[in-house]
C-alpha cells in the first residue's frame, strides 16, 4: 500500500513539475517570439522540446483539467485567465491547462495524505485535507509569477517613460519613441510595449492598443499613465509635456513605495526574532540557571 502511494505521489508531483518547467519555458520564449514577430530576429529551429514524459502525461493533465473545471465555478476559472494575463502567458497556457496541474497536485497531495497521515487521525481526513492544499499550489505559483511580473513593470517605468520623453522631444512620433524605448528597455514592460507597436501595426488603433496594455498589466503607475497619455491624444495636447509630468509623478510613486516598504520592514523583522531568534537567547540565558535549579532540588 505504502510503494503504491508513493508511487502515485511521485507521478502526481512529477506532472506538476513538468507543467511549471513548461511554463518557465513559455514565458522564457516570449520575448524571443515577439522579436520574430516584429522582423527583429529570426525564428528558432523547431523540434520537439517538452520531452517523452510530459507527452505522456499530457492526456492525463487534460483530463484532470476536464473534470476540474465541471466542479470549479465560473469565477474561478475567470480569475485563473487573468492571473494567465497578468503573469505574460496569455494565449500559451490556457485555463484547462492549470486545471489540470490543480488536480495533478490534488491527486498528489490526496496520496501522499494517505501514505504519510499520522495514526491518531482516520487517513480519509488528512487525504481530503492535504488534496484540497495541494490543488492551490498552482494558483499560488501563478499568482506569485503575475506579482513579480507587475513589481518590474513598475520598476522599469520610470525609467522607460524618462526615455519616451527624451526621444519625442527629438522630434520622433509616439510608436517611433516607443520602438526606441524597446531597444533600450529590458523586461516584461519591454514585452508588452512590443505587443503594443505589433497591435498598432495590425490595424489596431492607438487608443485600444493602450486599454488593452492598461487591462494586460493592471499596474496602477502605469495604468494612470496610460489614462492622461489617451486624454492627452484626444484633446490634443503636447505629449512631451504629458510624458515630463508623467514621469514626475511615476518617480515620486516609486519614492513613496519605498518610504512604506521601509516603514514595514520592523514589523516583518518582529516575527523571526520572537520565533527564532528569542528562544536561542533564552536557551543560553536561562538555561544554565534552570539546570542548576533543578539540581539543587533533585528534579
Amino acid at each position: 500500500m505504502l510503494v503504491l502511494a508513493a508511487l502515485f505521489v511521485t507521478v502526481g508531483l512529477g506532472t506538476a513539475a513538468f507543467g511549471l518547467a513548461r511554463t518557465k519555458r513559455i514565458v522564457a520564449g516570449t520575448a524571443t517570439q515577439i522579436d520574430v514577430a516584429l522582423g527583429r530576429a529570426e525564428p528558432p529551429p523547431t523540434g520537439d522540446s517538452l520531452g517523452v514524459v510530459y507527452r505522456a502525461l499530457e492526456p492525463i493533465l487534460q483530463v484532470g483539467g476536464r473534470l476540474m473545471g465541471r466542479v470549479s465555478p465560473k469565477g474561478r476559472i475567470e480569475l485563473i485567465r487573468s492571473r494567465l494575463v497578468y503573469a505574460g502567458m496569455e494565449g500559451k497556457v490556457s485555463p484547462e491547462k492549470v486545471l489540470g496541474w490543480k488536480a495533478a497536485a490534488a491527486v498528489g497531495g490526496a496520496f501522499l495524505g494517505f501514505a504519510g497521515g499520522p495514526a491518531t487521525f482516520p487517513p480519509l481526513v488528512w487525504a481530503i485535507g492535504l488534496g484540497v492544499l495541494f490543488s492551490f499550489m498552482p494558483d499560488v505559483l501563478l499568482s506569485s509569477r503575475g506579482t513579480k511580473r507587475q513589481a518590474e513593470v513598475a520598476k522599469t517605468l520610470p525609467q522607460a517613460i524618462d526615455l519616451l520623453a527624451i526621444t519625442v522631444e527629438a522630434g520622433l512620433g509616439l510608436e517611433q519613441a516607443l520602438e526606441v524605448v524597446v531597444e533600450n528597455v529590458n523586461g516584461p514592460l519591454a514585452d508588452e510595449l512590443a505587443r503594443l507597436l505589433r497591435e498598432i501595426e495590425l490595424g489596431v488603433s492607438r487608443r485600444d492598443a493602450l486599454v488593452g496594455l492598461r487591462a494586460r498589466t493592471d499596474v496602477p503607475e502605469l495604468s494612470s499613465f496610460i489614462v492622461a497619455l489617451v486624454q492627452a491624444d484626444e484633446m490634443g495636447v503636447a505629449i512631451a509635456e504629458v510624458l515630463k509630468v508623467q514621469a514626475a509623478q511615476v518617480r515620486l510613486k516609486r519614492q513613496q513605495r519605498a518610504r512604506e516598504q521601509g516603514a514595514k520592514t520592523p514589523v516583518k523583522i518582529l516575527f523571526p526574532m520572537i520565533l527564532g531568534i528569542f528562544p536561542a537567547i533564552f536557551v543560553v540565558t536561562v538555561g544554565p540557571g534552570a539546570i542548576n535549579i533543578a539540581k539543587n532540588f533533585n528534579f
